[in-house]
């Protein structure tokens, strides 16, 4: 059949034209086919269902019928089809293939490169921005707004791209992203996305030289651990010492490390004055050479703990020396051990205090024509050390000459009448019992001090018993307050005093500067003491020549005196 518009030879059948499109319409009057005259007899197959068919014949159209109703419902059909495409072609969701539009970049110098990882959405605008749609739901919930809403600001607000955005990257670093798409789009605008994460190799960095920032850079450590501190010298001419900083610098010990850091904004800096940059920005420093705090007993070497013994007793000897009169001798100092203190970070104080702790064995005579007292008495005494140290090869340091000694006393009473207005007792720096020692210097300061235990208390034990010895007479050369002349007393050096016995250290004051008393008995007894000269009668004699010690001490008693109601 052929095209009456183009003239296309096309299949009987065909109701379009293969070339132009156009309808087929079969002729009216066809032409009648041609007869060929045959003398031989036609074969006549035996009808199926009783209905002869003549061979090679086709059908003849009905009777009275036409083609055309046939062609106008071709067009119909091919109308129907182009609408539904037509909708379904607007109803489509356009599909956006972000990995299309992500923009992958990176700038700065080699060594010092920053990634930018982007979204070209005025690309995507340009390409679909005519194309997407609200979705019913969203006009439906912005009502008369939707006209106010762009599609591609929407899609926008739910995509994001994510990368690491280190500052240090060199040429040939590869930079991975990832998408962030927010779910909530979907339900407000029309459209698909498509997209996978990825990375990019940067490259196109600028190429400089490189320095090492911190071969002119010197650390050094001053301070003792555990609060040392570090500082910073810098000698070159690239940067200043105030371009780097620490992330810690105080409060350092010996093993320590931390990080200097060079602000990266000098980069650019020395990449235009210099044309070249710092090879690092960081470099990690361990602390070394600091002392430290002794704060275990076991980091004490003998030879430290020697040479503090060694002024121990030097200093127990000098003091007896001093202090002691006739009728008591040191029989002998043993040391038992340590108690180490140290600070727990609140108050001001030492940091430690090392106590070395001693039992002195004082023999202590009197007697009269009565009675003799002749025992052995044990002192408990300490000498302590202040921030002991150790320097970084475990050696000790400490300061031998900064010690301290107790300040407490306490009184050996003997009943041996000296007198009949007094008896003889002693008084000794230190205490009675370890117990007493340890509640002053450790107990008492629990609050501010960890603590350490390092005494043999077998050591402690006293088995002393008086022993009998002739009885004989003292000399008479001794005193109430041996020192009370030039040391100051305080309310428990009386501890123990009776009232004569205060009023016999009260004028031991002006007696010793050779004063007379109206007292008979006063008289009588510094009459008995070898040291005493009588020389000024008392109406004569002037308190001005007292010292101020002597003056403070006479006022002690008197103030003790009072409260004991003995005045």
């Amino acid at each position: 059949m052929f095209c009456g518009k183009c003239g296309t030879e096309n299949n009987d059948v065909a109701k379009f034209c293969k070339k132009c499109g156009a309808p087929l319409m079969a002729p009216a009057n066809p032409a009648p086919a041609a007869v060929v005259e045959d003398n031989t007899e036609d074969k006549v197959e035996e009808p199926k269902d009783g209905v002869a068919a003549a061979p090679n014949s086709a059908p003849a159209p009905a009777k009275g019928g036409s083609a055309l109703p046939k062609i106008l419902a071709g067009l119909v059909a091919v109308a129907v089809l182009t609408v539904i495409a037509a909708v379904l072609v607007l109803n489509a969701k356009p599909t956006i293939d972000l990995n299309k539009y992500v923009v992958c970049e990176a700038e700065g110098y080699d060594g010092y490169g920053k990634p930018h990882v982007s979204i070209d959405w005025d690309g995507i605008d340009k390409k679909y921005g005519k194309k997407l749609k609200l979705t019913g739901e969203a006009k439906k919930e912005l009502g008369e707004l939707a006209a106010m809403f762009d599609p591609i600001e929407m899609v926008a607000e739910c995509v994001s791209v994510e990368y690491d955005n280190s500052k240090n990257l060199s040429n040939g670093d590869v930079v991975e992203y990832t998408w962030d798409i927010d779910e909530s789009l979907s339900s407000s605008v029309k459209c698909k996305l498509k997209y996978k994460d990825g990375k990019f190799k940067v490259s196109d960095l600028t190429e400089l030289g490189k320095f090492d920032a911190f071969a002119d850079l010197e650390v050094s450590f001053s301070g003792v651990a555990p609060q040392g501190r570090a500082s910073l010298d810098y000698t070159g001419e690239e940067l200043n010492y105030y371009n780097f900083e620490f992330d810690e610098n105080s409060d350092l010990s010996n093993g320590d490390s931390f990080v200097v850091k060079i602000d990266d904004k000098q980069v650019e800096r020395c990449a235009e004055q210099y044309g070249r940059v710092p090879e690092s920005l960081e470099k990690e420093y361990t602390v070394s050479g600091l002392s430290s705090y002794v704060t275990k007993i076991s980091e004490i070497n003998d030879s430290a703990l020697k040479d503090m013994q060694s002024q121990a007793e030097d200093a127990y000897y000098s003091h007896a020396a001093k202090s002691f009169g006739d009728g008591e001798e040191v029989v002998s100092l043993n040391y038992i051990g340590d108690y180490l203190l140290t600070s727990k970070g609140s108050g001001y104080g030492k940091y430690n205090y090392l106590y070395l702790i001693y039992k002195a064995e004082v023999h202590d005579f009197v007697s009269n024509k009565k009675q003799t007292y002749d025992k052995i008495n044990d002192v408990y005494w300490f000498i302590s050390y202040s921030d002991v140290m150790l320097d970084e090869n475990g050696i000790v340091s400490v300061d031998l000459n900064d010690y301290n000694t107790p300040g407490n006393t306490f009184y050996v009473n003997t009943d041996v009448s000296t007198g009949w207005f007094g008896t003889k007792s002693w008084y000794y720096h230190g205490y009675e019992s370890l117990d007493d020692l340890y509640k002053s210097v450790v107990t008492a300061n629990l609050d501010a001090y960890n603590h350490e235990d390092n005494v043999d208390t077998s050591l402690a034990v006293s088995n002393h018993t008086e022993v009998e010895k002739p009885q004989t007479v003292t000399s008479g050369a001794d005193y109430i307050l041996p020192n009370s002349d030039s040391e100051l007393i305080s309310k428990s050096d009386l501890e123990g005093f009776d009232a004569q016995t205060c009023k016999l250290a009260r004028n031991e004051i002006y007696a010793r500067h050779g004063r007379k008393f109206k007292d008979s008995e006063l008289q009588e007894y510094f009459d008995s003491k070898d040291w005493y000269k009588g020389t000024i009668d008392a109406d004569d004699f002037q308190e001005s020549i007292l010292s101020d010690i002597e003056i403070k001490n006479k006022d002690v008693i008197v103030d003790y005196e009072k409260e004991k109601g003995y005045r």
